[in-house]
């Protein structure tokens, strides 16, 4: 009879399995409470589990058939799937003419970020989203930040073709992955469809970048790319439809158009901030009749890179930290600091004066000191780590407050602010508060709702009706070049130092 090992925070269960339950049942049986608003049918997705050596999956529609080991979700990740689901837009489920290209078609929602990926299969006969995976961009070796990856294509000969190369093979590594786990054959896989920031969809289709990186900053295309499977040389369908989200500028992808597009319209939210912080800060403020937005040069810092210990968020990182110690993803040993885990650590150096106003840190802060018998490495924050944070964070509160003045509106007038990306699921708003990351003023107004570039893929996948939610979004958005802006680096400015 398997065995089901479950990690949550610092206990350790194991249960039994019986005949031909699901994950979600057993751990129903056994106690443990799972969000599963959709009543275990597999459309909502939000029963995330993670599995060890497999990694994110639906627990509702996954059968135990051997040994797993499992991490359920904390408290704040669990938060942020109930209001995901709240504030996620519900469409009717129609994927449209591609899932008449087999009998038993299924379909994968992308994002595509510049540090992380992230999948999800999804059944396009019931709607079930069977399995999500995330996966490191394999770019990144050859680059950080998206500039970095725009000057390896025009510095190097072959420099375009590589970076294409090396993000069509890790889509097809996941999606010979996903034929594996359910038994269907590659023609089965009929449509895909992709969300990311304007320089990796130019990367992914092998359309030179270079122009997103020169001013006036024009891209060579914005709009919506449908192409066929056999165009990428996919593990899919020949015929599959790929459909490329648009973007609305050089800076500001298709990762913030789904993710606007994906927020469900209410009354009680209708003028609201969203911040997409990653490797890149997308920053959106939006109204009933406009939709003003920007990207700010935030660095990769809140990614991981350029952090002495950083990383991604991924088993092994440090993603809590404060005075009752830390929290480690996956409950392993811990290996780095992410972006979540940073913050916190440099609102714990503010908060017991630590650091100086100015970012000064007399000496490395150590946060888990090396022990040899646990295998566990020396983990510190350093005085660089320190101004890359205050780079960072003023990036994105200068072009906050652009955005606030070109729509002559106050933090008063606003109804939420809702934290978008990978990132924006681990992140401690007081925390973020009190590095200046985040306008004080929206404190208590902020909310959390995850990866929304790949839950608006995954609308788009699943609803052709979406389309013309994303038509209406790009429609009424209006890009702020904040390089043009004479207050933007007055703001970078007076934002640089901490309230100490």
């Amino acid at each position: 009879m398997p065995e089901i090992k479950i990690l949550q925070k610092d206990s350790i269960v194991t249960i039994p399995v019986g005949e031909g339950n699901t994950l979600l049942k057993e751990l129903q049986d056994h106690g443990f409470d799972l969000y599963s608003p959709c009543g275990g049918n597999g459309t909502c997705g939000k029963c995330k589990v993670l599995i060890k050596g497999e990694g994110v999956v639906t627990s509702c529609i996954y059968p135990v058939l051997s040994d797993i080991e499992i991490v359920l979700p904390e408290k704040r990740e669990a938060k942020i799937l109930v209001e995901q689901h709240e504030h996620t837009a519900q469409l009717a489920f129609d994927p449209g003419a591609p899932a008449g290209l087999s009998y038993f078609p299924h379909g994968v929602a992308i994002d595509i970020g510049t540090t992380t990926l992230a999948f999800y299969l999804v059944n396009l006969v019931t709607g079930s989203i069977i399995e999500t995976r995330a996966a490191v961009n394999p770019q990144t070796k050859y680059g950080a930040d998206v500039i970095s990856r725009i000057n390896y294509t025009a510095l190097n000969a072959d420099g375009l073709k590589i970076l294409q190369t090396e993000i069509l093979s890790a889509i097809n590594v996941q999606l010979v992955h996903f034929a594996e786990i359910t038994g269907i054959t590659r023609d089965e896989l009929v449509k895909i469809t992709v969300a990311g920031n304007t320089t990796m969809l130019h990367l992914l289709l092998g359309v030179d970048p270079l122009p997103i990186a020169l001013a006036p900053f024009t891209p060579a295309f914005v709009g919506e790319q449908i192409l066929k499977g056999k165009a990428l040389a996919l593990h899919c369908h020949p015929e599959a439809e790929v459909k490329i989200l648009p973007s609305i500028a050089a800076y500001v992808g298709a990762d913030i158009v789904a993710g606007i597009a994906s927020i469900k319209p209410s009354d009680r939210y209708r003028r609201f901030l969203m911040m997409d912080i990653g490797t890149n800060g997308e920053l959106a403020l939006i109204t009933p009749e406009k939709i003003w937005c920007c990207a700010t040069a935030a660095g990769p810092a809140f990614e991981g890179a350029n952090i002495s210990c950083g990383m991604s968020a991924v088993e092994g990182a440090i993603s809590i930290f404060g005075t009752e110690g830390y929290h480690v993803i996956g409950n392993s040993v811990p290996a780095g600091l992410c972006g979540s885990g940073l913050i916190d650590v440099v609102a714990y150096l503010i908060e017991n004066k630590l650091v100086q106003s100015d970012g000064l840190l007399s000496d490395d802060f150590v946060i888990v000191p090396e022990d040899h018998l646990s295998g566990t490495k020396r983990i510190v924050l350093t005085q660089q780590d320190i101004r890359e944070v205050q780079l960072a964070k003023s990036a994105i509160m200068a072009g906050v407050n652009v955005l606030m003045k070109k729509a002559s509106l106050t933090f008063e007038d606003l109804d939420a602010l809702f934290l978008a990306g990978g990132f924006g699921s681990y992140i401690d708003v007081k925390c973020a508060v009190t590095i200046g990351m985040l306008p004080k003023e929206m404190e208590f107004k902020t909310i959390s709702l995850g990866n929304t570039s790949g839950t608006g893929a995954l609308l788009a996948l699943k609803s052709v009706q979406f389309d013309e939610v994303i038509e209406d979004v790009v429609e009424r958005s209006c890009y702020v070049e904040l390089s043009d802006d004479e207050d933007f680096v007055l703001d970078y400015v007076m934002n640089m130092d901490f309230e100490v």
